[in-house]
């Protein structure tokens, strides 16, 4: 007995542009996202997982911005060589239903924390692009024969590159955080900066730290 073999949903993701996300409660870039499949299958939904990373290999830096990125990649001349990808978020998320091609966003969280790799990155360039690739997963819900529910899994193979203007992510930062980093501190850190603050009649732990780098 012969049949035509069933075709599953093999879906190609494209990354359209990016908005600072303003109602998210972190701080967050919405991507938005195109979704196209030939199959000519009812897709109903798309458990996606999603890791984007900061592909830092795959732009030039002037001698100043090299020096910037010391503590990232090392020795200025070894950057073409210890420049690599960053982790920047892992997201999961529900594609609508489509069939052929559809449309949805993903959210990812960004942070000023300075202990972050990615944070610290972006806030070493002087401006341009940073080139981004979006690893994609997951399990695909779909319509087979007999109108029955059917799973497949997106392929391994499967992603999508983005260049984003580094500005979106600054205008993020600026609305967010006023254009402020963060740096952690332990407890006993934090305590001998306010009490070097106190002495000094500093007005703010930026001016102690002000103080500090001066002196130093």
């Amino acid at each position: 007995m012969s049949g035509t073999a069933v075709v599953a949903p093999a879906p190609e993701f494209t990354v359209l542009g990016v908005t600072p996300e303003p109602f998210a409660a972190t701080p967050s870039l919405r991507f938005d996202v195109s979704a196209a499949d030939e199959s000519g299958r009812d897709v109903y939904t798309i458990a996606l997982t999603t890791q984007v990373l900061v592909d830092a290999d795959r732009r030039s830096y002037s001698p100043e911005t090299r020096e910037e990125l010391l503590d990232l990649f090392g020795e200025p001349e070894r950057i073409p060589q210890t420049a690599g990808s960053l982790v920047l978020a892992r997201v999961d998320s529900l594609v609508p239903s489509f069939t052929g091609a559809g449309a949805f966003s993903l959210t990812v969280p960004c942070t000023a924390d300075l202990e972050q790799a990615t944070s610290r990155y972006f806030s070493s360039l002087p401006g341009g692009v940073v080139p981004l690739s979006f690893q994609f997963s997951g399990t695909i819900f779909y319509c087979g024969e007999h109108d029955r529910l059917q799973l497949t899994q997106v392929s391994w193979s499967c992603e999508a590159r983005y260049r984003m203007r580094l500005d979106v992510w600054r205008r993020l930062i600026e609305t967010r955080h006023a254009g402020s980093g963060f740096v952690r501190l332990q407890p006993e850190t934090l305590a001998r900066l306010r009490r070097f603050r106190a002495r000094e009649g500093l007005p703010t732990f930026d001016a102690a730290i002000a103080r500090l780098l001066h002196d130093a």
